[in-house]
This record gives structure tokens, sequence and C-alpha cells, in this order.
């Protein structure tokens, strides 16, 4: 399921199955499938329910004078932003 609109929407999603290291979350009737990678959430399990968040957090024309490497520094995650 996905709801909002403008700058931030909010995407559900079942667990379909976990491959390896990878989590496979069914985000809507469509077929939409994600694959997120595990060392995320450890502890989720098959049938859970998964709420994203998603939001710009950098329009595109300040991406485009960024430099590759702080770029990379702006995406990497840290357990700071859970």
């Amino acid at each position: 399921m996905i709801q909002g609109g403008g700058s931030k929407v909010v995407v559900r999603g079942v667990v379909d199955r976990i491959e390896g290291e990878q989590i496979i979350v069914l985000l809507s009737d469509e077929g939409i499938v994600l694959h997120w990678p595990r060392q995320f959430l450890q502890d989720v399990q098959e049938n859970d329910i998964l709420c994203f968040d998603v939001r710009m957090d950098v329009p595109a024309e300040e991406v485009r004078k960024m430099n590759p490497k702080s770029l990379l520094e702006r995406l990497a995650w840290r357990p700071e932003d859970q």
C-alpha cells in the first residue's frame, strides 16, 4: 500500500520470504517487489508488515552539484538514522 503525496510517501509491505541475506518484501497487489538487505532488519520474519517512510532529502539540482565523495557520504547508512 502506498499513501501520501508531495515530497513524502508512506509505503507498507509484507515480508514474503527471506533468501539468504535478502528480505523479499511485497509492496502492493500489483507485484511491486523490494529486495532489502537483511543486515538492516535482522529480526524480521516472514509475514511481518513493514512500513517505509519515503521522502525527498536532497533535490536533484543539489545532488548534481555534489562531488561523488560527499554524495556517497550523504547516502551512507548509519545506526543513528533509524
